[in-house]
């Protein structure tokens, strides 16, 4: 079961004894450049994600859990319905990638309008682009355009930790060095998101988190509605 948790607060720092380091068949990646290739290539495995999902949202606004259903696809396709204790859908996002729709059960009224970030995260915490959220939900780690890229073993959490810089921003990734997908990534510099993708299961040739937490700035909902109809 594919878990996810929303959380205003600060991405907590990793922090531990020192691991038994695991590469995969490569070897040790010394160049930054192919350690990038080598993650993008294992999170384009993953195309797809279809299920039934336990939600934990940590807001100033509310606190609680829930099920969702979550459907996405590459590139943008989203499909979202937090459910009732009983399993009935309380709304219905949809999302094709340029369009998007809201069918709001306790009002009974269905909203449509473009797949803005405001609009498509009208049932998050957190505002979000439609394509960014697809990454994220399908176990992915979206990631800066950079000038540069430094890379370094972190033994604390027995994994690479590859820095990438534009200017005054600062992206710090921590990969798996055996299946290179990314266990965190927090940006500095720019008010931004910070992730945590944990418990990754194998499936075949896919290695996917099981749990994935996603922590930044909440929104105020009272002005994200954006050119509905």
């Amino acid at each position: 079961m594919h878990r996810l948790a929303w959380s205003a607060a600060a991405i907590a720092v990793l922090a531990g004894c020192p691991k038994r380091i695991e590469f995969g068949p490569e070897g040790r990646i010394e160049d930054p450049e192919a350690l990038l290739r080598l993650v993008a290539e294992a999170e384009a495995r993953v195309l797809t994600l279809r299920g039934e999902s336990k939600v934990r949202a940590d807001t100033p606004q509310a606190k609680g859990a829930f099920s969702m259903f979550v459907a996405v696809a590459r590139p943008a396709l989203i499909h979202l319905e937090p459910l009732d204790f009983f399993g009935k859908p309380q709304a219905v996002l949809s999302v094709d990638g340029e369009r998007f729709g809201l069918y709001s059960a306790q009002d009974n009224t269905y909203y449509r309008g473009p797949a803005s970030p405001q609009n498509v995260s009208r049932i998050l915490p957190i505002v979000l682009p439609a394509g960014e959220l697809t990454q994220i939900l399908l176990g992915a780690a979206p990631r800066i355009p950079h000038e540069t890229a430094v890379i370094r073993l972190d033994e604390r959490c027995a994994c690479y930790e590859l820095t990438l810089r534009k200017g005054e921003v600062t992206q710090i990734l921590r990969i798996d060095p055996r299946h290179h997908r990314v266990l965190a990534s927090q940006i500095e510099g720019v008010s931004a998101y910070q992730l945590a993708f944990e418990d990754h299961a194998e499936y075949g040739k896919i290695v996917f988190p099981r749990h994935l937490a996603l922590r930044g700035p909440a929104v105020d909902r009272e002005h994200r509605l954006d050119g509905l109809d």
